[in-house]
């Protein structure tokens, strides 16, 4: 009969949506989704710890060798005080060479700051590296579990294509059609029961005229629900 066809259509629709909304929200997925995420995050703040330690080690390095060029002009400096006489020009002399200890000193506390830094980054880096095995198994299993789950949903939405399919095949084309366009613009409910006097499509209750009407449908024939235009099955 039309009805039944069209009601079991509807069922087999329902069904296919209520597994792809079930697919979409597993909970393997979500599972999956976070610990890929705690594995992304490890490597990624990883690797930004290795280029800040090369950023560092270049730096030290500068800073070493401004340094031992401070040290360089302070010898030639000293040296060059044990040769002068006049009172002025040996003070200029040690004022330059005063100038330069403060550099050498400033250098120093930046180079000891970024030695510090570079200590705490080597252990947040062990500290890593030392999570990063249990997050690369956590990832494999979830993502194992997720496929699993996957894979028992679409064994069932393959069965309902090939029942649907039989299905509309069944149906006239311009029912059909006409099922469909329903379909797309009602959420994907096109075809409804009459419950008592209320349409299960929209929830609305039908007026007495209107109920008269529908409950005068033919068995096995179809009308639209006046309220939201869905097939409507007494």
């Amino acid at each position: 009969m039309l009805t039944d066809d069209l009601l079991e259509l509807q069922r087999l629709d329902t069904t296919t949506d209520q597994l792809g909304h079930r697919r979409r929200e597993l909970p393997e997925r979500a599972a999956a989704t976070e610990a890929a995420a705690s594995r992304r995050a490890n490597r990624s703040r990883r690797a930004a710890i290795g280029v800040r330690d090369e950023e560092l080690e270049l730096a030290i390095g500068a800073l070493e060798r401004d340094g031992q060029a401070l040290v360089t002009q302070r010898t030639r400096l000293e040296a060059q005080l044990k040769t002068v006489i006049a009172p002025r020009e040996a003070e200029a002399l040690m004022h330059e060479m005063a100038t330069i200890a403060e550099r050498r000193d400033a250098l120093d506390d930046q180079e000891l700051t970024f030695l510090d830094e570079q200590s705490e980054l080597a252990g947040e880096a062990a500290r890593l590296d030392d999570a990063l095995p249990g997050l690369e198994s956590a990832a494999s299993a979830t993502a194992a579990a997720l496929a699993v789950a996957e894979a028992t949903i679409d064994a069932e939405l393959a069965d309902i294509a090939t029942s649907r399919a039989a299905q509309a095949a069944a149906l006239d084309p311009s029912v059909l059609s006409r099922y469909e366009q329903l379909r797309s613009h009602l959420g994907g409910v096109a075809v409804a029961k009459l419950d008592g006097t209320r349409c299960s499509g929209c929830h609305i209750d039908l007026s007495r005229s209107d109920l008269d009407d529908v409950k005068r449908v033919p068995p096995g024939e179809y009308t639209d629900c006046p309220q939201c235009g869905r097939i409507l099955v007494p």
